[in-house]
């Protein structure tokens, strides 16, 4: 169970809830042009702007981002390695396709590292970890209500990330960004529907009742649901590859 403090302290807590939201993943001050560059071609690429197996033609982005190429090179690089995109010898960039199978082992993954996040979260839950984690609840409540697919989209992520952040376990706080942006377009197209964002919220609810009652367990079996709920969605929406 949380010791819930009262007076300023609690209030401070809260503004810090909100302020992570506001900053988390949003900042570019200490990016360089090709981390810039790299942030909004997976922002373009979750919104569907380029598509799986699209060609990302270096001389096309540099003049639609207003650079060189070099820039652009790198950060094609950048999502390379993130298995964003592909690069072939000849052929130059293309968006990632996604197999069935890739997709199975990214959420199994994801299911196991964010489960063991939730469950260190919940053995020993703080007021400050509860407050971010309502606070995430309360932004998914709204974007999903005011049919903002876009934010709802980037607040699963962040919500998602907080998890890994507050179990301070930095190796699978790296695992799960990589995993969480490989999938985000198919994501976004799930969460089209209203449906689909209410029932990850009721998910998500689930992990943050567990954590409040500092129940490990239960935060895991939670974390389960949610993931594996999502992967039932990918299959009832027709997002899910079929090999």
């Amino acid at each position: 169970m949380i010791d819930v403090p009262e007076g300023r302290r609690g209030a401070s807590q809260w503004d810090s809830a909100s302020g992570f939201f506001e900053t988390y993943g949003q900042n570019n001050f200490f990016k360089t042009l090709p981390e810039q560059l790299a942030a909004k071609l997976v922002e373009d690429i979750i919104g569907g702007t380029f598509k799986p197996g699209q060609r990302l033609q270096e001389t096309a982005l540099a003049e639609r981002f207003g650079v060189s190429r070099g820039p652009v090179r790198e950060a094609l690089r950048l999502l390379e390695v993130e298995h964003l995109v592909v690069m072939a010898s000849h052929r130059g960039a293309s968006v990632a396709v996604m197999t069935r199978k890739k997709l199975e082992d990214i959420f199994a993954m994801r299911s196991v590292v964010m489960g063991l996040c939730a469950r260190e979260i919940a053995r020993d839950p703080s007021f400050a970890t509860q407050t971010i984690l309502d606070e995430a609840t309360r932004r998914l409540l709204a974007a999903s209500h005011a049919g903002q697919v876009g934010e709802f989209v980037f607040l699963v992520y962040q919500a998602s990330m907080f998890v890994a952040e507050a179990s301070g376990n930095e190796v699978a706080r790296s695992v799960l960004i990589s995993l969480g942006r490989r999938t985000l377009s198919q994501t976004r197209l799930v969460f089209e529907h209203q449906e689909e964002r209410q029932k990850w919220v009721a998910n998500w609810q689930s992990i943050t009742d567990a954590v409040r009652q500092g129940d490990a367990d239960r935060a895991g079996g939670a974390v389960h649901r949610l993931i594996y709920g999502l992967f039932d969605s990918y299959i009832a929406q027709g997002v899910m590859p079929e090999a």
